[in-house]
């Protein structure tokens, strides 16, 4: 997810949504046919593991007219360098595909959402629950986002994502009840 919001920062790169995305989870499409329909020439495919202080990710770059693994790489480092991680990821991902990043596409790459590893933590199980974009867990990923503002209370994307919540689960109701929120 993280990595996928740096690459976003880059202005010679279309991402397409998790939400666009995440129909085709269980699909019996070939990556071909998804990417014809997503207008997509690339597929960023991934998992994670947290163990202990440390996290290990796979990630692969797929080029989608040939279904073929155009990189893949493991990476293992501590959860204090996760933010590093994401940048290092998006940026050998944009290389491998010959996109200029500049400096300041750089510097967005670079900067953490927070410093506070807990409150990102939090954060990340928010996002979780809020991608299932059901009532029940909309409302749970609002518990999340606001433990992460209780360890930092200066983490916009957390405030976002609450104000986002909300607007969600108001959003077909005839009486509007967080308006306020």
């Amino acid at each position: 997810e993280s990595i996928l919001s740096n690459l976003q920062k880059i202005e010679d790169l279309r991402v397409v949504s998790r939400t666009s995305v995440e129909k085709y989870r269980n699909s019996p499409k070939l990556i071909r046919e998804i990417a014809g329909e997503l207008n997509v020439k690339y597929f960023v495919e991934g998992s994670g593991q947290k163990i202990g202080d440390k996290i290990v990710l796979h990630i692969q770059l797929i080029d989608a007219s040939s279904d073929r693994h155009l990189w893949a790489e493991q990476f293992n480092r501590e959860t204090k360098d996760i933010f590093a991680l994401q940048s290092e990821v998006a940026k050998s991902i944009a290389d491998r595909i010959h996109v200029i990043i500049t400096p300041e596409e750089s510097e967005r790459i670079d900067k953490p959402p927070t410093a506070n590893l807990v409150a990102y933590d939090y954060f990340l199980k928010g996002l979780d629950l809020f991608y299932k974009t059901d009532r029940e867990h909309l409302e749970e990923s609002i518990v999340w986002f606001k433990k992460a503002l209780q360890e930092d209370n200066t983490f916009a994307r957390a405030y976002a994502d609450v104000a986002i919540a909300y607007y969600y689960l108001d959003i077909y109701q005839e009486e509007k009840q967080y308006t306020e929120q």
